[in-house]
């Protein structure tokens, strides 16, 4: 299920005006047209379910440009005003929204007694754009209520202003200024109140059931670290409740905190992890933030009990840039789109991961496909949690006790040459991923994996290295050099030389080179969770290069001692680290090593 927010910029028919009646505030025929294609095209292009529009004024004709495009659901919730002494002219546009699902009902957004009682709210306040709060029923899931809100701008307010010309200069300046003065500061009081009224109408929704999925579509005006935006999302740290701190509450109150919040999808999307945040409007030559998705805890990935989640996070802004074609005859706002994936399975996903059953599966001679290795190896691994949540205790019970349960703790840690049992007493130890989390999340996201195969990813020991904490970090999520390369040792690689092997670091083109002591743990590792995940990323030379590495450097004691432990508590293996012989009839399976091949 995909989500837009779309500010249309003035959406004018042919033949009206906006704000003023002058030639560049009005649209030719030709040039209503190319509008109208360039918001198809790019509706086509974002191919999204539901979409929140702002700057809404010809309502018929976008209505009608919506349904021919796919969405036969369209709904507004105010009327586009125009001037009194020129109804060609129109002063106030609205939000809508658009859907292929049906809309199962609409919601007023009220002023709460609270904000009137507690807040400076004129009598006779309104929206600036009254925002829509509908109820979609979205097939497979159910449903999904959703806001479209056009928050107040900046702009202040008295801008026309007039002065006799006997009026000075200096006192012009200076009453302009104030004005401006007087009239940012009633904007930023206007779009306050319009966030926190949809934020406490989002809580009473909220109060119903706490499991309600939401989700805000809006040009909010303003920069993610602004006072509206937080008034809308509410994630500050909050210190006391009724003058009682943390430690005074009683048991199983924090995560009612995050009940009530709402989430920038930026944050939560996979693909934008570590990323610059992509702008959607650019001001004066400078590119800022002013339209989000937010959703609430029920769609969030950090909740065990989400029921969809955030997987992918996109910003149409290229047109900004690149193209060269006027703003007014596009829009000049990016658009936001975002991709909910249910938690569940999908069918066709449950499909591909279609095992036959692990008893089949006796020897290694019968692993004639992916799935029969999968089979094999246990099943995909899957989690109810992902490893950012795990803490201390939960690192030890699923790994590190291992080298000291057993009698491996002078193993090495990996890259490097420092006993595990050193690396922990001084507390320097570290759990390295050799496939990075980071590319494990996007990677599955995008291909639709189910929420408790992409934390079993995350969480599966298979891919758990014990490693040196700053070598790890060094080598953060580079890729792994598969093509022989030299190291190139940079500046900054400034370890203790006891900490690490002189055989390691990274190569021109800045690829981690694996000491030959690791390379067939890491091929081990690599080959197992590209054929268990369905990870097709790397050209024949490179499995080449990994089938070589796990052939000449066998698994060692403590290895195969490793894969008979996670195998007797959680009944998965590494087909890879076993006996010798049935290693080799895995590595020489070129069926089966060829279903990981990278193809265009």
């Amino acid at each position: 299920m995909k989500l837009v927010t779309f500010n249309l910029y003035q959406f004018v028919a042919h033949g009206y005006y906006w704000h003023d009646h002058t030639n560049h505030n009005t649209f030719t025929a030709a040039e209503w047209e190319q509008k109208q294609h360039w918001i198809s095209t790019r509706l086509h292009q974002m191919n999204a379910d539901i979409v929140g529009f702002q700057e809404v004024f010809s309502i018929p004709e976008l209505k009608q440009l919506c349904l021919t495009a796919g969405y036969p659901h369209f709904i507004h919730v105010d009327t586009s005003r125009v001037r009194d002494d020129d109804p060609l002219v129109y002063q106030k546009s609205v939000v809508a929204l658009a859907s292929r699902f049906p809309i199962a009902a609409i919601h007023p957004v009220d002023i709460v007694a609270s904000v009137h009682d507690e807040l400076p709210l004129p009598d006779n306040f309104r929206f600036s754009r009254a925002p829509i709060c509908a109820d979609v029923q979205v097939p497979d899931f159910g449903i999904l209520t959703v806001y479209v809100s056009h928050l107040k701008s900046k702009r202040p307010a008295a801008l026309d202003m007039r002065y006799a010309d006997t009026i000075e200069w200096q006192h012009r300046v200076a009453d302009t200024l104030q004005r401006l003065s007087r009239g940012m500061i009633a904007s930023l009081l206007q779009r306050g109140l319009e966030a926190t009224l949809l934020y406490h109408h989002i809580v009473r929704r909220l109060e119903q059931d706490a499991t309600h999925p939401i989700v805000v579509l809006g040009d909010m005006n303003d920069s993610e670290n602004s006072i509206p935006l937080a008034a809308l999302t509410m994630q500050e740290r909050i210190y006391t409740i009724g003058g009682l701190e943390a430690e005074q509450w009683p048991e199983g109150i924090t995560p009612w905190l995050y009940t009530y919040r709402l989430a920038d999808t930026f944050r939560l999307a996979p693909n934008m992890r570590q990323r610059v945040r992509p702008f959607t409007k650019i001001h004066r030559g400078t590119g800022g933030v002013l339209d989000y998705i937010l959703v609430s805890n029920t769609l969030n990935p950090k909740n065990n009990d989400a029921k969809a989640e955030v997987a992918h996070y996109e910003v149409w802004n290229q047109h900004l840039e690149t193209d060269g074609i006027a703003e007014r005859l596009q829009s000049d706002h990016g658009q936001v789109c975002v991709e909910l994936l249910p938690c569940d399975a999908s069918p066709d996903y449950a499909n591909r991961i279609h095992q036959r059953p692990a008893h089949s599966i006796k020897h290694v001679a019968d692993i004639l496909t992916r799935q029969d290795f999968v089979a094999y190896a246990g099943g995909v691994f899957q989690a109810r949690e992902h490893f950012k949540q795990w803490d201390s205790t939960a690192k030890w019970k699923n790994f590190w006790s291992f080298f000291f349960d057993n009698e491996y703790g002078w193993v090495t840690s990996i890259y490097g040459t420092v006993p595990i049992n050193e690396l922990y007493q001084k507390q320097h130890h570290s759990i390295e991923h050799i496939i990075p989390r980071d590319f494990l999340d996007r990677y599955l996201a995008h291909k639709n994996a189910p929420r408790h195969v992409r934390n079993g990813a995350s969480t599966n020991p298979f891919n758990f290295a014990p490693s040196e904490r700053g070598l790890n970090a060094k080598r953060s999520n580079f890729n792994f050099d598969l093509d022989g390369d030299k190291i190139v040792r940079p500046y900054n690689l400034t370890l203790h030389p006891d900490s690490f092997s002189t055989a390691t670091g990274f190569d021109a083109d800045h690829e981690w080179v694996i000491p030959s002591s690791n390379r067939g743990d890491i091929a081990r590792a690599l080959l197992y969770m590209l054929l268990v995940y369905e990870i097709d990323e790397l050209y024949n030379r490179h499995i080449a290069t990994l089938v070589h590495w796990a052939k000449v450097d066998s698994p060692s004691a403590w290895e195969l001692a490793y894969n008979n432990w996670v195998y007797s508590r959680l009944g998965i293996r590494n087909p890879f680290i076993d006996t010798p012989e049935n290693a080799l009839q895995l590595l020489n399976n070129r069926d089966l090593l060829a279903s990981i091949e990278y193809r265009q």
